[in-house]
Protein backbone atom coordinates (compact mmCIF):
# COMPACT_ATOMS: atom_id res chain seq x y z
CA UNK A 1 0.00 0.00 0.00
CA UNK A 2 1.20 3.75 -0.98
CA UNK A 3 1.79 6.11 1.67
CA UNK A 4 0.65 9.63 0.22
CA UNK A 5 3.80 12.07 0.50
CA UNK A 6 3.34 15.72 2.07
CA UNK A 7 4.87 18.71 1.57
CA UNK A 8 7.33 18.31 4.10
CA UNK A 9 7.99 14.89 2.93
CA UNK A 10 8.83 15.88 -0.37
CA UNK A 11 11.30 18.21 0.93
CA UNK A 12 12.91 15.62 2.80
CA UNK A 13 13.25 12.81 -0.31
CA UNK A 14 14.27 15.97 -2.36
CA UNK A 15 16.98 17.04 0.64
CA UNK A 16 17.74 13.52 0.44
CA UNK A 17 18.09 13.28 -3.73
CA UNK A 18 20.49 16.05 -3.41
CA UNK A 19 23.07 15.04 -0.84
CA UNK A 20 23.44 11.81 -2.84
CA UNK A 21 23.88 13.27 -6.06
CA UNK A 22 26.49 15.23 -4.11
CA UNK A 23 28.31 12.18 -2.95
CA UNK A 24 28.16 10.48 -6.41
CA UNK A 25 29.86 14.01 -8.42
CA UNK A 26 32.09 13.25 -5.58
CA UNK A 27 32.85 9.98 -6.01
CA UNK A 28 33.05 10.81 -9.70
CA UNK A 29 36.29 13.63 -8.69
CA UNK A 30 39.36 12.14 -10.06
CA UNK A 31 43.20 12.92 -8.24
CA UNK A 32 45.55 14.13 -10.75
CA UNK A 33 49.07 15.65 -10.39
CA UNK A 34 50.14 18.29 -12.95
CA UNK A 35 53.77 19.34 -13.34
CA UNK A 36 54.80 22.57 -14.54
CA UNK A 37 58.05 24.42 -15.77
CA UNK A 38 58.99 27.97 -14.97
CA UNK A 39 58.51 29.21 -18.96
CA UNK A 40 55.50 31.14 -20.17
CA UNK A 41 53.41 27.83 -20.53
CA UNK A 42 53.24 27.31 -16.79
CA UNK A 43 50.24 29.96 -17.37
CA UNK A 44 47.88 27.06 -18.66
CA UNK A 45 47.91 25.41 -15.64
CA UNK A 46 48.26 28.62 -13.02
CA UNK A 47 44.89 29.64 -14.49
CA UNK A 48 43.56 26.19 -14.45
CA UNK A 49 44.17 26.33 -10.41
CA UNK A 50 43.72 29.75 -9.59
CA UNK A 51 40.75 29.93 -11.67
CA UNK A 52 39.22 26.98 -10.10
CA UNK A 53 38.92 25.46 -13.76
CA UNK A 54 40.52 21.91 -13.06
CA UNK A 55 37.95 21.77 -9.76
CA UNK A 56 34.73 22.69 -12.52
CA UNK A 57 35.65 20.11 -14.55
CA UNK A 58 35.38 17.54 -11.67
CA UNK A 59 39.50 17.03 -11.22
CA UNK A 60 40.94 17.03 -7.55
CA UNK A 61 44.30 18.42 -9.11
CA UNK A 62 47.42 19.17 -7.52
CA UNK A 63 50.09 21.53 -9.74
CA UNK A 64 53.95 20.91 -8.77
CA UNK A 65 56.19 23.57 -10.25
CA UNK A 66 59.54 22.46 -11.63
CA UNK A 67 62.51 24.77 -13.21
CA UNK A 68 62.67 23.05 -16.85
CA UNK A 69 61.57 19.33 -18.23
CA UNK A 70 63.64 17.05 -17.21
CA UNK A 71 63.53 16.88 -13.65
CA UNK A 72 59.39 16.49 -14.57
CA UNK A 73 60.04 13.99 -16.67
CA UNK A 74 61.77 11.99 -13.93
CA UNK A 75 58.34 12.82 -11.55
CA UNK A 76 55.90 10.63 -14.62
CA UNK A 77 58.83 7.66 -14.76
CA UNK A 78 58.56 7.09 -10.83
CA UNK A 79 54.78 7.73 -11.27
CA UNK A 80 54.71 10.66 -8.70
CA UNK A 81 53.07 13.06 -11.61
CA UNK A 82 49.93 11.94 -14.30
CA UNK A 83 50.24 14.73 -16.56
CA UNK A 84 52.53 17.50 -17.41
CA UNK A 85 52.73 20.42 -19.39
CA UNK A 86 56.07 20.95 -21.16
CA UNK A 87 58.17 21.44 -24.50
CA UNK A 88 58.52 18.67 -27.29
CA UNK A 89 62.09 17.54 -26.40
CA UNK A 90 62.00 16.06 -22.72
CA UNK A 91 58.69 14.08 -24.06
CA UNK A 92 60.92 12.99 -26.97
CA UNK A 93 63.99 12.17 -24.56
CA UNK A 94 61.30 10.01 -22.76
CA UNK A 95 60.18 8.42 -25.21
CA UNK A 96 64.03 7.13 -26.92
CA UNK A 97 64.26 5.36 -23.41
CA UNK A 98 60.81 4.04 -22.68
CA UNK A 99 58.42 4.18 -25.68
CA UNK A 100 55.50 3.38 -24.16
CA UNK A 101 55.82 5.56 -21.05
CA UNK A 102 53.73 8.63 -22.13
CA UNK A 103 51.99 10.25 -25.02
CA UNK A 104 51.01 13.57 -26.21
CA UNK A 105 47.53 14.92 -25.55
CA UNK A 106 47.52 18.50 -26.21
CA UNK A 107 49.28 21.28 -28.29
CA UNK A 108 49.33 24.49 -26.19
CA UNK A 109 50.84 27.26 -28.75
CA UNK A 110 54.20 28.99 -28.65
CA UNK A 111 56.11 32.01 -27.15
CA UNK A 112 59.69 32.05 -27.63
CA UNK A 113 63.31 31.61 -26.75
CA UNK A 114 65.81 33.87 -27.75
CA UNK A 115 70.03 34.07 -27.77
CA UNK A 116 71.00 37.14 -26.41
CA UNK A 117 74.14 38.87 -25.45
CA UNK A 118 75.37 41.93 -23.03
CA UNK A 119 74.73 45.44 -24.46
CA UNK A 120 78.11 46.20 -24.86
CA UNK A 121 79.08 43.30 -26.59
CA UNK A 122 80.59 43.21 -30.29
CA UNK A 123 78.38 40.60 -31.41
CA UNK A 124 76.00 39.95 -33.91
CA UNK A 125 75.91 36.66 -35.41
CA UNK A 126 76.27 33.25 -34.73
CA UNK A 127 79.85 33.49 -36.46
CA UNK A 128 80.78 36.34 -33.81
CA UNK A 129 80.52 33.93 -31.06
CA UNK A 130 83.21 31.09 -32.21
CA UNK A 131 85.57 30.69 -28.90
CA UNK A 132 82.77 32.20 -27.19
CA UNK A 133 80.72 30.37 -23.60
CA UNK A 134 76.80 30.22 -24.45
CA UNK A 135 74.88 29.31 -21.27
CA UNK A 136 71.91 26.96 -22.03
CA UNK A 137 69.73 24.54 -20.40
CA UNK A 138 70.80 21.13 -21.30
CA UNK A 139 68.35 18.64 -22.69
CA UNK A 140 66.03 21.10 -23.46
CA UNK A 141 64.41 22.62 -26.66
CA UNK A 142 66.54 25.63 -26.11
CA UNK A 143 69.56 23.19 -26.66
CA UNK A 144 68.66 21.19 -29.68
CA UNK A 145 67.48 24.97 -30.90
CA UNK A 146 70.57 25.95 -30.63
CA UNK A 147 73.11 22.68 -32.06
CA UNK A 148 70.93 22.93 -34.62
CA UNK A 149 71.06 26.91 -35.89
CA UNK A 150 74.85 26.50 -34.78
CA UNK A 151 75.58 23.94 -37.47
CA UNK A 152 73.43 25.80 -40.37
CA UNK A 153 75.47 29.12 -39.47
CA UNK A 154 78.91 26.52 -40.03
CA UNK A 155 79.82 26.10 -36.28
CA UNK A 156 80.29 23.14 -34.88
CA UNK A 157 78.65 23.16 -31.49
CA UNK A 158 81.81 20.74 -29.62
CA UNK A 159 84.80 22.64 -31.10
CA UNK A 160 83.90 26.09 -32.19
CA UNK A 161 81.75 27.42 -29.11
CA UNK A 162 81.77 26.11 -25.65
CA UNK A 163 78.40 25.15 -24.13
CA UNK A 164 77.67 25.75 -20.73
CA UNK A 165 74.89 23.60 -18.90
CA UNK A 166 73.09 25.96 -16.86
CA UNK A 167 69.80 26.07 -15.14
CA UNK A 168 66.85 28.79 -16.53
CA UNK A 169 67.26 30.51 -13.36
CA UNK A 170 71.06 30.76 -13.07
CA UNK A 171 70.99 31.61 -16.89
CA UNK A 172 70.31 35.35 -16.19
CA UNK A 173 72.84 35.96 -13.30
CA UNK A 174 75.47 34.28 -15.69
CA UNK A 175 75.14 37.28 -18.53
CA UNK A 176 74.53 39.87 -16.09
CA UNK A 177 78.13 38.70 -14.36
CA UNK A 178 79.49 38.04 -17.93
CA UNK A 179 79.97 34.23 -16.64
CA UNK A 180 79.32 33.43 -20.20
CA UNK A 181 79.34 35.67 -23.21
CA UNK A 182 75.63 34.81 -24.23
CA UNK A 183 72.77 32.85 -23.06
CA UNK A 184 69.67 31.36 -24.48
CA UNK A 185 66.48 32.14 -22.47
CA UNK A 186 63.00 31.74 -22.71
CA UNK A 187 60.06 34.74 -22.43
CA UNK A 188 59.13 36.06 -20.37
CA UNK A 189 62.94 36.13 -18.97
CA UNK A 190 63.81 37.52 -22.59
CA UNK A 191 62.13 40.59 -22.59
CA UNK A 192 63.27 41.14 -18.86
CA UNK A 193 66.45 40.98 -19.69
CA UNK A 194 66.34 43.55 -22.50
CA UNK A 195 64.34 45.99 -20.70
CA UNK A 196 66.61 45.70 -17.18
CA UNK A 197 70.18 45.00 -18.73
CA UNK A 198 69.86 46.10 -22.31
CA UNK A 199 70.60 42.73 -23.21
CA UNK A 200 70.43 42.29 -27.35
CA UNK A 201 68.93 39.52 -29.23
CA UNK A 202 70.98 38.05 -32.05
CA UNK A 203 68.50 35.28 -33.22
CA UNK A 204 65.20 33.91 -32.15
CA UNK A 205 62.77 30.50 -32.35
CA UNK A 206 59.28 29.64 -31.29
CA UNK A 207 58.90 27.89 -28.01
CA UNK A 208 56.15 25.42 -28.28
CA UNK A 209 54.00 23.93 -25.54
CA UNK A 210 52.50 20.31 -25.43
CA UNK A 211 50.56 18.42 -22.36
CA UNK A 212 52.10 14.63 -21.85
CA UNK A 213 50.24 12.08 -19.68
CA UNK A 214 51.41 8.94 -18.65
CA UNK A 215 50.15 5.99 -20.33
CA UNK A 216 48.86 3.81 -17.50
CA UNK A 217 46.74 7.07 -16.24
CA UNK A 218 45.15 7.95 -19.50
CA UNK A 219 43.88 3.39 -19.21
CA UNK A 220 42.98 3.67 -16.05
CA UNK A 221 41.17 7.28 -16.07
CA UNK A 222 40.10 7.66 -19.76
CA UNK A 223 37.04 10.25 -18.45
CA UNK A 224 39.20 12.08 -16.17
CA UNK A 225 41.90 12.13 -19.11
CA UNK A 226 39.46 13.87 -21.29
CA UNK A 227 37.89 16.08 -18.47
CA UNK A 228 42.09 17.11 -18.11
CA UNK A 229 42.30 18.12 -21.87
CA UNK A 230 39.01 20.38 -21.46
CA UNK A 231 40.55 22.31 -18.87
CA UNK A 232 43.41 22.96 -19.92
CA UNK A 233 41.23 24.50 -23.17
CA UNK A 234 39.13 26.66 -20.95
CA UNK A 235 42.36 27.60 -19.41
CA UNK A 236 43.85 28.96 -23.04
CA UNK A 237 40.28 30.35 -23.17
CA UNK A 238 40.54 32.65 -20.07
CA UNK A 239 44.04 33.41 -20.31
CA UNK A 240 42.78 34.90 -24.02
CA UNK A 241 40.02 36.63 -22.24
CA UNK A 242 41.69 37.48 -18.65
CA UNK A 243 45.29 38.44 -19.73
CA UNK A 244 45.77 40.60 -16.82
CA UNK A 245 44.54 38.01 -13.87
CA UNK A 246 46.67 35.79 -15.94
CA UNK A 247 49.48 37.48 -15.97
CA UNK A 248 49.25 38.63 -12.30
CA UNK A 249 49.02 34.71 -10.82
CA UNK A 250 51.92 33.83 -13.25
CA UNK A 251 54.17 36.87 -11.84
CA UNK A 252 53.09 35.93 -8.40
CA UNK A 253 54.27 32.30 -8.45
CA UNK A 254 57.20 32.45 -10.73
CA UNK A 255 58.18 36.02 -9.08
CA UNK A 256 58.36 37.82 -12.77
CA UNK A 257 56.32 41.40 -12.74
CA UNK A 258 53.34 40.82 -14.40
CA UNK A 259 53.77 43.88 -16.47
CA UNK A 260 56.22 41.86 -18.47
CA UNK A 261 54.15 38.92 -18.64
CA UNK A 262 51.23 40.46 -19.69
CA UNK A 263 53.49 41.97 -22.81
CA UNK A 264 55.04 39.13 -24.25
CA UNK A 265 51.92 36.67 -24.13
CA UNK A 266 50.07 37.63 -26.62
CA UNK A 267 53.05 35.84 -28.50
CA UNK A 268 50.74 32.61 -28.22
CA UNK A 269 48.34 32.41 -31.26
CA UNK A 270 45.77 30.30 -28.84
CA UNK A 271 45.46 33.36 -26.71
CA UNK A 272 43.92 35.18 -29.12
CA UNK A 273 40.63 33.25 -29.05
CA UNK A 274 37.60 34.87 -29.00
CA UNK A 275 35.04 32.12 -28.06
CA UNK A 276 35.70 28.64 -26.69
CA UNK A 277 35.08 26.84 -29.80
CA UNK A 278 38.04 28.57 -31.12
CA UNK A 279 40.31 26.90 -29.19
CA UNK A 280 41.77 23.85 -30.71
CA UNK A 281 44.40 21.76 -29.14
CA UNK A 282 44.80 19.07 -31.65
CA UNK A 283 48.11 17.91 -32.84
CA UNK A 284 47.10 18.88 -36.06
CA UNK A 285 49.87 18.00 -39.25
CA UNK A 286 51.79 21.16 -39.38
CA UNK A 287 52.72 20.20 -35.53
CA UNK A 288 52.79 16.97 -36.10
CA UNK A 289 55.43 17.48 -39.23
CA UNK A 290 57.09 19.76 -36.60
CA UNK A 291 57.23 16.66 -34.10
CA UNK A 292 59.26 14.25 -36.70
CA UNK A 293 61.79 17.04 -38.12
CA UNK A 294 62.39 17.56 -33.59
CA UNK A 295 62.87 13.54 -33.69
CA UNK A 296 64.83 13.52 -36.18
CA UNK A 297 67.47 16.36 -35.45
CA UNK A 298 67.63 15.09 -31.71
CA UNK A 299 68.82 11.93 -32.86
CA UNK A 300 71.10 13.62 -35.43
CA UNK A 301 72.83 15.55 -32.89
CA UNK A 302 73.30 13.05 -30.28
CA UNK A 303 70.51 14.41 -27.67
CA UNK A 304 68.66 10.97 -28.08
CA UNK A 305 70.38 7.80 -28.96
CA UNK A 306 67.28 6.05 -30.47
CA UNK A 307 65.50 7.17 -33.06
CA UNK A 308 61.62 6.65 -33.26
CA UNK A 309 58.82 7.18 -34.94
CA UNK A 310 56.17 9.82 -34.11
CA UNK A 311 53.61 7.44 -32.77
CA UNK A 312 55.71 6.33 -30.14
CA UNK A 313 54.72 10.24 -28.81
CA UNK A 314 50.49 9.93 -29.68
CA UNK A 315 47.82 8.62 -28.22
Amino acid sequence: MSVPVGHFGKAILLLVSMVLAGQTACAEEAKIRIGYPSGLNAQVPIVMDKAGIAAKHQLEASFIGFQNGPPMMEGLVAGQLDAVITSPLPPIILASKLPAEIAIVAALGNSSHALLVPKDSTASDFVDLRGKKIGVSFSTDSHLDLVMTLKTKGLDPKNDVELVNLLPNELPSALEKTLVDAVLVRQPQVLRLQESLGARSIYSWPFHFVSIMRREYLKQNPDAAQRYVEALREAVFYIAGNPEDASRWFGEIQRVDPATVLKVSGENPLYSAKSLNDVSLEVAPAFRQYLTERLDAAFEHGLIRTKISLDNLLP
